[in-house]
């Protein structure tokens, strides 16, 4: 073969490798997009079918941090919110726990519907402990049934504690780590200026006259007058608990006490949702009387607590709410006799609005009234305050009145001149309104300062009888109950009601009290004391020409 054969046959014996080399190059490129592809839709058919916002660990699942390294695990079947995704892509193989920095693998999940996450170690009035909780090492966090394993340990801030745990929060949920000496916990519980009012009950029962005995329904008034201003009530255990630093407390926590539970106690439990604990089951602790509030500083042996009597007045049991020092200054300055005024229309003369009629009183009147009471530390009540000071339940300051308005009209609602509303809230005064229900709607009369009940449903009609009665008072029992059942549905509530035009007769009195209703009002200028019947309670009604110094008699 000569030479320049020879170099053609070198020549196109590279090409043929060279375009084979390129096949072989373009084959495995080929394959290898292939298999990626496919690899890539099997992740992605997965995902789809795995992921949703709400999931479920499917087996043990592997825990990861934010650069996907595994850092433990969590129990199958533990319920997830995740980082909403909107798009999937093949590249979402780690799906990010909401809010956390923490990652699942889309094969360890499986989706399912939204679920309200149970607490399970803390009340609704615990506080974080401002406790730090440090390990390095492995450590187990157990809820129930499910388990997370930490392989490098934790830090994080401790919700609470008891004799064996300490409690946290991880993921969404409540936990509990074991103790253990490797674990250090840091204490920044400095300035702590928290308290705990203890009350203690004496005795409790519904037939006894020591100061230290309570009737049952005194202690419910008491429990539900401190509930209306916000405070709650802790067990004998959260107590124990708060005193070792065990748990923080939200403020205004009481506990109340007592030196025997019985069947008395029950019945305030039952009706008032509320724990009346024993004080043997706070074991080895002693307490003072000393009408001081309880903090972690006080000796263990001689623990603050108020002790209250009979004779001290509703007021006194919000100062101890309030962590005030009491001094029991005997039976004194309590109320005997409370007036009991009424009011009916509002008007301003200064803003062109006329009322003609005696009962229409000016607001720059009532203003001077609300202001008087304000400046002279006379206690406006509400109804329930004087239904129970009525039935001897509860004490009252001797500077007590209770400010009545009847009907529901001019001036008295967001609709029809809005006078009393504004006033009362401006001086933070209290006062009940008697309602006529099938006239105005409820909703026209909403304020922390305002009580509505019933002053009929649709029966406030005058001299529709021969004598010239109200209706109330000539219509036959059946149609009094009637009306009123009505009234109470709009209500709500049946501890008052009102007689129209102070008329009244045997049977609308014994309508009101078939239905329960615990005072009703009638007229009478004369101060009601507590051997005034309950359903026949006067009151002073107030004029136009009424002056200052009118008021201030009916008062004193």
């Amino acid at each position: 073969m000569s030479m320049k054969s020879k170099k053609k046959y070198k020549l196109k014996h590279k090409k043929v490798i060279l375009i084979t080399c390129i096949c072989l190059i373009i084959l495995i490129i080929g394959m290898a997009y292939f298999v990626n592809k496919t690899y890539e839709d099997s992740i992605l058919k997965t995902l789809k079918a795995n992921y949703n916002q709400y999931i479920i660990t499917n087996k043990k699942a592997n825990l990861y941090n934010e650069k996907h390294k595994r850092i433990g695990t969590i129990s199958s079947g533990y319920y997830l919110e995740l980082t909403k995704i909107s798009n999937l892509t093949p590249k979402n193989k780690y799906l990010q726990i909401k809010d956390t920095p923490y990652y699942l693998s889309y094969r360890d999940i499986k989706k399912t519907e939204k679920q309200e996450i149970k607490k399970t170690t803390n009340n609704s009035y615990y506080l974080d402990l401002n406790q730090t909780l440090k390990t390095k090492n492995k450590i187990t966090l157990v809820n129930n049934k499910t388990k997370i394993v930490l392989n490098n340990g934790i830090s994080t801030n401790i919700k609470s504690i008891d004799d064996k745990y300490y409690y946290i929060s991880f993921l969404a949920n409540d936990f509990k780590i074991k103790k253990d000496n490797s674990i250090k916990v840091t204490n920044n519980n400095k300035n702590d200026k928290s308290y705990v009012s203890v009350i203690l009950y004496n005795t409790i029962n519904d037939s006894c006259s020591d100061d230290t005995c309570f009737h049952p329904n005194s202690i419910k008034a008491h429990i539900n007058k401190l509930k209306k201003d916000g405070y709650y009530f802790i067990t004998s255990d959260d107590y124990t608990r708060y005193l070792k630093e065990y748990i923080n407390l939200k403020e205004k926590a009481i506990l109340l006490i007592t030196n025997d539970t019985n069947d008395f106690t029950k019945s305030i439990e039952n009706d008032t949702n509320t724990k009346i604990n024993s004080i043997k089951d706070l074991k080895n602790m002693k307490f003072s009387n000393s009408n001081k509030k309880s903090t972690r500083a006080d000796k263990k042996d001689s623990l603050n607590n108020y002790y209250p009597k009979k004779y001290m007045v509703i007021d006194e049991y919000l100062k101890m709410a309030e962590g005030l020092d009491i001094k029991d200054a005997g039976p004194q300055n309590t109320a005997s006799e409370i007036a009991v005024v009424n009011y009916h229309f509002f008007y301003n003369p200064t803003l062109g609005e006329e009322c003609n009629e005696s009962i229409c009183l000016d607001t720059r009147k009532f203003e001077e009234q609300l202001k008087w009471l304000k400046d002279n530390d006379y206690k406006t009540l509400t109804i329930n305050e004087f239904a129970d000071w009525k039935d001897g339940y509860i004490e009252l300051p001797s500077k007590s009145v209770l400010l009545t308005i009847d009907d529901g009209a001019m001036g008295t609602g967001k609709h029809n001149g809005n006078k009393l509303i504004p006033l009362l809230e401006k001086y933070k005064e209290h006062a009940t309104l008697f309602l006529i229900t099938g006239w105005w709607d409820l909703s026209n009369y909403q304020s922390p300062y305002l009580d509505v009940q019933s002053h009929t449903h649709n029966l406030h009609f005058e001299a529709q009888c021969a004598d010239g009665r109200g209706m109330v008072a000539c219509s036959d029992y059946k149609t009094v109950k009637a009306d009123l059942a009505q009234s109470l549905k709009v209500l709500g509530d049946k501890t008052s009601f009102c007689f129209p035009f102070y008329s009244y007769d045997n049977e609308s009195l014994q309508a009101i009290k078939e239905l329960n209703f615990r005072v009703a009002f009638i007229g009478g200028n004369v101060k009601t004391n507590r051997n005034q019947k309950n359903h026949l309670i006067t009151r002073y009604p107030i004029l136009s020409d009424i002056t200052l110094e009118h008021f201030i008699n009916i008062v004193e």
